[in-house]
């Protein structure tokens, strides 16, 4: 600025004999304009440290909104390189859970066909068994059957003349085998 309020205050006019101007007007104006002046320096003053601690402070959030762009790009990118390794882990999970079951069911497949061949070997076994219990039971039966019929046969004592014919053949056998 070039004026100062001071200036103003101290500014002298040299009067003319035909037309000048009322001293005291001049005077009111000065002062009315060097009050105007010194208001407005002090708004200025005012405005200009506002503005500095304004500045100030716009900086600073500023600089927090970069902090804060810069934590964010950070996260996002924690986000994804977490969301990544997730993936991968779970990948591998189910890979290896896949295997485990593939190795499972393998197992249980074997065990089923042993357990099968095994109910095979029992039922054959079974079978043998039954069919030499059976035949074992029918020769017994068969004997049973026979020692029965045998028994059932009416035994004969021989009478006299019976037992007389009896001995001369015995006696006869026995000079047989004496010659």
């Amino acid at each position: 600025m070039g004026l100062t309020p001071n200036e103003i205050r101290n500014q002298e006019f040299s009067s003319s004999i035909m037309r000048g101007y009322t001293r005291s007007e001049v005077e009111a104006f000065k002062e009315a304009a060097a009050t105007a002046l010194e208001e407005a320096k002090v708004e200025l003053l005012k405005l200009t440290e506002e503005n500095k601690g304004l500045s100030g402070k716009y900086q600073d959030l500023k600089n927090f909104e970069e902090t804060l762009k810069s934590s964010v790009i950070e996260a996002q990118k924690g986000a994804e390189q977490t969301l990544a390794n997730s993936k991968k882990e779970a990948e591998l999970i189910i890979t290896d859970a896949k295997q485990k079951r593939d190795e499972i069911i393998e197992d249980k497949h074997r065990k089923l066909a042993e357990l099968e061949t095994r109910i095979h070997e029992l039922e054959f076994t079974r079978k043998s068994f039954y069919a030499r219990l059976k035949s074992e039971i029918e020769s017994y039966l068969k004997l049973i059957n026979q020692a029965e019929s045998d028994l059932s046969v009416k035994i004969e004592y021989p009478d006299n003349q019976n037992m007389n014919r009896i001995a001369e053949h015995v006696q006869h056998d026995n000079n047989g085998q004496n010659d």
